[in-house]
């Protein structure tokens, strides 16, 4: 097969030639002339880095490109690797993206397949390791069932793997080896030692589910690992079965290199009687299982080290952890220089790949040496493809692109202090009418700053254009527009410091005088600004400064090695740290006060909210403090509504009054305004049944729905604001619930509309595998909280410490029993209604 052929999208790729409903026109079209482009500079250079702006669809676009390289190389699976925590989405998005955007093709897992799935040709084969070993097994299929994609979890091929068939492979071989001729004893172990294999290899779950039971492993041990899987799954349990080979044959080539010397030494202290009592037993057992968890170390490194395998592509997400090139995930890449230094998982996939796409949404908050060694990662690939000096012109291009970056921030510092030397009669007030007119004056006309000034700004310019050029071939990247799709709202306004809290003066926010001093304090005991994580963690938020000063751990998320707090201060200022801080509380930190009142001023109007902090402690602060002030909102809410009715306006009023509308709008099925409440929902499903009907969505979820309206109608926020209380005991529910629906808040929006757009989301716009998870989540959210809660930790970025707080329910993980009022998250309320999500930076 030529070469540039693997580099063309295919004809089954539909993307932006097929427009659909799920994604906007424009975002499709740009998607595919992103997967073109990457696709045109991977036929000429080993990587290219997607940088596009968060929510621009750099999955999807990974994605075809993906499927254009994988269904036509020869050479293996292409991988993506993301982090742990993102495989079930990239999972999710894979379904999706082969659903919209490939035309005759289904998706299947591996792990699931069927033998018609595997000689289907209009199928696409993907299977996840998160583990090594479940790599290797994967690489291993031949090649009409070999996977096209391969999601690997970030740090799995530097975890030594525990893998009971693989330690019983050890086992067997290091018998085989030894246990012959005069070695009496072990030949001994070798008759007994399938009677205590199961508690050996931890495996006594397959041996209690197969029905040859201990006989099983005397089976598998006179038996070569190529036919263990037949043997094997010939009298297990269907729901036991495997559907690979146990042993990959990387590792069945990799144990011939290993010296098992040691472990058949330790074999040979087995029992091979049930002698000396469950205490002595598990003495022995242990003691060779110390000896095998070693052995099984050294087989991981010569089996990452040495193995030779290959892939026509590596898809790397969140590639700006490669900027430090000693890092774990860095190594795995690189060529190993000398022995005695490998870690498990060095140069695992050093040269495997003939090329690499890299995805970040961040590259240029990188440093620009941090940029370059993440560059510096695609001259690990093959270069066996590319032309002979192809490594040698790569290393001169980045040595050149390092120097234009370098030029660049020079004369950009340069240009900051020439600006700074101006003096105000050198300049004017419009800056830009006064510069433009500086730049076409003489020289001779200029002040020797004007002058310093323009001649520097030219050199940053010239500078800066350079490296650009030199960095443009490597970086693809896209801004999300100035204005919001189809209106004139503008997309982003910023507000710098104070102006977060309504004052109109610039500069940063104010610090109430009775907490001057532990600020003061941090200023005063800083001995190198730029590693002052106590500083920084107080300007945080108090929380995160407490967790910084008492534990010297920054606490900061993506950080690839932990950093010690600065502590060279002196014990005088880190005691009086102490005393001041004594007296302020959480809230009354001026950033957290700001950013609270702001999050709930935009909530009450209706709006998403999402914040971002440095320090998890500052997130978990948040949440707090915000959940504490929606909660006084609602409370003097209803208050004030009850007082101008001329009604008593306790805040227990409003409890008890919340608790009757609740009883009998909600709760009491049989009741008057429970049925008129369920009318007015199925109605609104009613007005939008042909869309309905078109997903395919069936009664059984339609109800479903309804209870979904319901819990958001419940809620005390909704009650308060929305339902007529003042009038509980006199109006007709008919007439309650229709006020209720047709209520706006402070987006103008009704909850008539918002269920309707919901709707009209989960029929148009969502792909039938996200409909499907939809219901799965929303049951298990009814019915089982504490497995919903449970598998929100797993499905959510580690990073993010909190689910969501939105004005329908409060959802708080660390205590995953509580009672949930409602499907808090995923698809329900991420798209349409107003919630707050926090996430460390």
């Amino acid at each position: 097969m030529p070469r540039l052929s693997v580099y063309n999208p295919p004809t089954d790729l539909v993307l932006g030639t097929r427009l659909n409903a799920s994604v906007p026109e424009a975002d499709q079209i740009r998607q595919r002339a992103e997967v073109d482009e990457i696709l045109r500079r991977l036929n000429n250079q080993p990587g290219v880095i997607l940088a596009d702006e968060v929510g621009m669809g750099k999955t999807f676009v990974a994605l075809g490109i993906a499927h254009s390289v994988a269904i036509r190389s020869p050479h293996g699976p292409v991988i993506i690797m993301v982090p742990a925590n993102l495989i079930d989405k990239w999972e999710q998005d894979l379904k999706k993206f082969c659903e919209l955007y490939l035309a005759n093709r289904h998706i299947v897992n591996r792990a699931t397949a069927t033998s018609s799935d595997l000689a289907n040709q209009t199928v696409v084969r993907y299977g996840i390791a998160r583990h090594s070993v479940d790599l290797m097994r994967l690489l291993d299929d031949p090649p009409r069932e070999r996977c096209h994609f391969i999601f690997v979890a970030q740090g799995a091929m530097a975890r030594s793997p525990t893998d009971k068939w693989i330690r019983l492979y050890l086992i067997a071989e290091a018998l085989r080896r030894h246990g012959r001729g005069k070695a009496n004893r072990l030949i001994q172990v070798k008759k007994r030692i399938h009677h205590f294999l199961a508690e050996l290899l931890w495996a006594i779950g397959e041996e209690r589910a197969h029905q040859w039971g201990e006989e099983l492993w005397r089976a598998l041990l006179q038996t070569d690992p190529t036919v263990w899987l037949s043997i094997y799954n010939k009298a297990a349990q269907d729901d036991r079965r495997l559907i690979d080979d146990p042993v990959p044959k990387h590792i069945i080539r990799a144990v011939g290199r290993i010296e098992l010397a040691a472990l058949a030494e330790a074999l040979k202290k087995m029992p091979v009687r049930a002698r000396g009592g469950n205490r002595r037993i598990t003495e022995r057992l242990n003691a060779t299982r110390e000896v095998l968890r070693k052995v099984e170390r050294n087989l991981w490194k010569e089996v990452l080290t040495q193995t030779r395998w290959r892939s026509p592509l590596l898809i790397m997400d969140e590639a700006h952890h490669l900027k430090n090139p000693h890092t774990l995930l860095a190594r795995q890449l690189q060529s190993p220089e000398l022995e005695q230094d490998l870690r498990t998982g060095d140069g695992a996939m050093a040269q495997a790949f003939d090329r690499m796409l890299f995805l970040t949404a961040t590259p240029f908050q990188l440093g620009h040496a941090e940029l370059v060694r993440v560059l510096e990662r695609f001259g690990d690939v093959n270069w066996d493809q590319m032309p002979s000096d192809g490594l040698e012109q790569f290393r001169i291009q980045l040595s050149d692109l390092a120097k234009h970056l370098d030029d660049s921030q020079r004369t950009a510092i340069a240009l900051r202090r020439s600006w700074e030397k101006l003096r105000p009669e050198e300049s004017s007030e419009d800056v830009d009418a006064w510069w433009a007119r500086l730049r076409q004056s003489r020289r001779e006309e200029l002040s020797h700053h004007q002058a310093a000034a323009v001649d520097a700004y030219e050199a940053a310019k010239r500078c800066r254009d350079a490296a650009e050029s030199e960095l443009q071939p490597w970086i693809v990247r896209h801004n999300k527009g100035t204005y919001w799709a189809d209106t004139d709202i503008p997309r982003r306004r910023r507000l710098d410091g104070a102006t977060i809290a309504g004052q109109m003066q610039s500069g940063g926010l104010p610090i109430p005088p009775e907490q001057l001093l532990p600020f003061f304090l941090a200023a005063r005991s800083a001995v190198d600004p730029g590693k002052d994580l106590l500083g920084e963690a107080l300007c945080s938020s108090y929380e995160a400064f407490r967790r910084t000063r008492k534990e010297s751990d920054a606490s900061k998320d993506e950080q690839d090695e932990v950093v010690p707090a600065d502590l060279s201060h002196s014990q005088w200022y880190l005691t009086e740290f102490d005393l001041a801080l004594e007296r302020c509380t959480g809230l009354a930190h001026p950033k957290i006060a700001a950013t609270v009142r702001k999050v709930v001023d935009l909530w009450e109007s209706g709006e998403k909210v999402l914040v971002f902090a440095f320090y998890r402690r500052t997130c978990r602060a948040l949440r707090i403090h915000i959940s504490q002030e929606i909660e006084q909102r609602v409370i003097a809410a209803g208050q004030h509504r009850l007082e101008m009715a001329g009604q008593n306006g306790s805040s227990n009023d409003v409890q008890r009054l919340i608790e009757r509308i609740q009883q009998r709008y909600f709760d009491k099925a049989e009741s008057a305004g429970r049925k008129a409440l369920d009318r007015t929902l199925a109605e609104i499903l009613m007005e939008l049944s042909a869309s309905i009907e078109e997903a395919q969505i069936t009664e059984d979820q339609q109800q479903l729905l309804i209870e979904v309206m319901r819990r958001f109608l419940r809620v005390p926020t909704t009650l308060v604001r929305c339902f007529p209380i003042t009038e509980l005991d006199s109006i007709k529910p008919t007439e309650a619930i229709a006020r209720t629906i047709n209520f706006a808040d402070g987006s103008g929006v009704t909850w008539r509309q918002k269920f309707g757009g919901f709707i009209d989301f989960l029929t148009k716009s969502c792909s039938s595998e996200e409909r499907k998870e939809t219901f799965i989540w929303t049951r298990l959210d009814q019915s089982r909280p504490a497995e919903f809660a449970s598998k929100m930790r797993t499905r959510m970025p580690m990073s993010i410490p909190l689910v969501s707080l939105s004005p329908m329910c409060k959802l708080r993980l660390e205590r995953p029993s509580a009672k949930l009022d409602l499907v808090s998250c995923g698809l329900l309320t991420r798209h349409f209604f107003p919630t707050f999500w926090f996430a460390a930076k």
